[in-house]
């Protein structure tokens, strides 16, 4: 089996939870190098790339005289001005001659345009070129073979697919590219970083690790930037004794140690994917003003020993839990199997594959996707009214049935009772997880004796980590309840305030210490060591309405706002009595 195989994992996508892969109408996109083209068997490998230009840039390994790994390959490259609507003729980047030129990885320096690119020779050396000229002409392959690879390592290989550059911390601007290799003492398999400082005019050898082997025979990485300047690397594992068929590993010093070695946890292990390489690709990063962290993985599904279902998946937690790990999106539902992705614009995707001629391979595919083919986390939102935050953040909400009423301080928004509610968009901003937090509103009901939920935000069941705030006035109480797992703190009212007057509550956590205040005044009080309240990514956040639609409020509600710590006793009846304002730390409010 071919060294190259590799070991990316996979992190794909899906918003909502879907019980079997979704089917994406119209996305396999056409045939961009096909086999007899430019006299090549076959074109195996892609690896794309954006230049700062626009230029849509795709190289791929040209085959020949076989489709086999071993031959007279070169590495190719195709390029598109037009949003991959048209491409050029191939062009031969580096020429194999009479070796097996292979695995490219390229990676764009967006301060200076320069595109360097990392390509193998014959599973053992190491090569680097670059261009400074959109693409136009190339330096001469070089070998660099000494800087990146161990004495005691035989087979080595870049990539493939594109490498990354670093946008954060002291590093910022560094080139990284994943590699991986086997010792020469026990043939035990590993995946590496190498770096850049000078545009890829020198590259060095970073993190490397082989520890899990013969657990998890690690290949073919694909690495992204977490939000907090740590690297994750997904790959493939070769045939380990792990039952797991992915791998990951994390490195905190900017690719040049791994903190966290190369390992099958239970976000690997729930991951559906035959043995194949994998490409990751960050779609969203709050750190650049997005609501929510999003990375893209692009692989396909399991289908018995076959490569099949080529699907996009998601993580909105860096790596450490897959949304739907069965499920996805699919871009093609026959045979394919190598990929790689790169952003066109702020809301679109190129994906390069391999599609089959024979078995999995033989030709490469190129279309383009949007986040809204995948699915969005706040669902369909198109022609819903929303109500302004007022806090700053920009977090509105999806009034999603109710209507305007006069309320406490100017309008309120009135409920039915049967489908109406205000969905809170997702946002990490939003979410409180094991820290102080006060979420206050008023709220006004009396017209029904059912269970009507004033808040409901991050999860719901038994044994789900969750935060809700619900009137039961057939129990003469207000209920809170704060969990993490399956351990849990509620809170109880001795009244249910329903005499269809307006009420204010404040629900907060200070450390172990949750207390629920109303009409300024604390009334109920519980201790509990808990968790994160809110680990689930994405999660939801109603307003008059429990998460499954089953419970609702029949009354109207007010100035909903969430502050990120537990404000004083003082503040709450500041906020109850005169509806101040001043109180730092609020995350969002809504006046309506």
């Amino acid at each position: 089996m071919r060294f190259r195989l590799v070991v990316l994992a996979l992190l794909v996508m899906v918003t909502t939870c879907l019980t079997s892969p979704a089917y994406g109408a119209g996305l396999e996109g056409k045939a961009i190098l096909s086999p007899g083209t430019a006299g090549y068997t076959c074109f195996r490998i892609p690896a794309l790339v954006r230049g700062n230009d626009g230029t849509l840039v795709l190289f791929a390994e040209g085959r020949k005289p076989s489709c086999g790994d071993v031959g007279t390959h070169d590495v190719v490259m195709v390029r598109s001005t037009d949003g991959g609507v048209t491409w050029s003729a191939p062009q031969v980047v580096h020429a194999g001659v009479n070796s097996t030129a292979h695995n490219p990885a390229p990676v764009v320096d967006a301060r200076n345009g320069r595109i360097a690119l990392l390509t193998s020779r014959d599973y053992n050396t190491v090569w680097a070129q670059y261009s400074d000229d959109n693409f136009a002409t190339w330096t001469q392959p070089r070998e660099i073979t000494s800087s990146v690879k161990l004495a005691g390592w035989s087979s080595y290989a870049t990539g493939p697919s594109h490498g990354i550059q670093l946008q954060r911390g002291a590093h910022a601007g560094r080139l990284v590219v994943g590699t991986h290799f086997s010792t020469t003492d026990g043939d035990r398999k590993g995946g590496a970083f190498v770096y850049s400082d000078d545009s890829g005019t020198t590259w060095h050898l970073g993190a490397h690790d082989n520890s899990a082997d013969p657990d998890l025979r690690v290949q073919e990485l694909s690495v992204f930037e977490r939000p907090d300047g740590s690297l994750f690397a997904f790959a493939r594992d070769e045939g380990g004794a792990n039952p797991s068929t992915v791998a990951s590993a994390i490195s905190s010093d900017a690719g040049q140690t791994f903190s966290t070695g190369f390992h099958a946890g239970p976000a690997e292990q729930s991951l559906a994917v035959p043995t194949v390489q994998a490409s990751t690709l960050e779609l969203r990063a709050t750190d650049r003003g997005d609501r929510y962290n999003r990375v893209l993985l692009a692989t396909e599904t399991r289908q018995g020993t076959t490569r099949e279902n080529l699907t996009i998946r998601s993580t909105y937690k860096g790596g450490t839990e897959w949304v739907d790990p069965g499920g996805g999106t699919v871009i093609y539902g026959g045979m394919a199997a190598y990929t790689d992705m790169t952003r066109i614009n702020d809301s679109t995707v190129g994906l390069a594959y391999e599609r089959a001629a024979s078995w999995s391979h033989g030709y490469i595919w190129f279309t383009t996707f949007t986040e809204s083919d995948l699915g969005l986390p706040d669902g369909n939102t198109t022609g819903v009214p929303t109500t302004p935050d007022a806090s700053g953040n920009d977090l509105d909400g999806y009034l999603r049935g109710p209507a305007s009423v006069a309320g406490k301080f100017g309008t309120a928004i009135s409920l039915d009772g049967t489908d109406d509610y205000v969905q809170l968009p997702f946002a990490e901003k939003l979410a409180v997880s094991s820290g102080d937090f006060t979420w206050t509103g008023w709220f006004k009901y009396g017209a029904s004796t059912a269970d009507q939920p004033l808040l409901w935000a991050y999860n719901q069941g038994d044994v789900y980590s969750q935060l809700w705030l619900r009137a039961e006035p057939s129990k003469n109480r207000l209920r809170a309840l704060a969990q993490s797992g399956e351990t849990a703190v509620t809170l109880a009212t001795t009244k249910a305030y329903n005499d269809q007057a307006w009420h204010h509550y404040a629900l907060s956590r200070q450390g172990s210490t949750f207390t629920l205040y109303v009409d300024g005044v604390a009334a109920a009080t519980a201790t509990g060591a808990i968790g994160s309240v809110s680990p689930k990514r994405p999660f939801q956040i109603h307003l008059g309405q429990r998460l499954d639609g089953l419970q609702n409020l029949k009354g109207a509600l007010d100035d909903f706002r969430l502050y990120n710590r537990a404000l004083t006793p003082a503040e709450i009846s500041a906020v109850f009595t005169g509806n101040s304002t001043t109180p730092a730390g609020l995350r969002l409010r809504y006046p309506f």
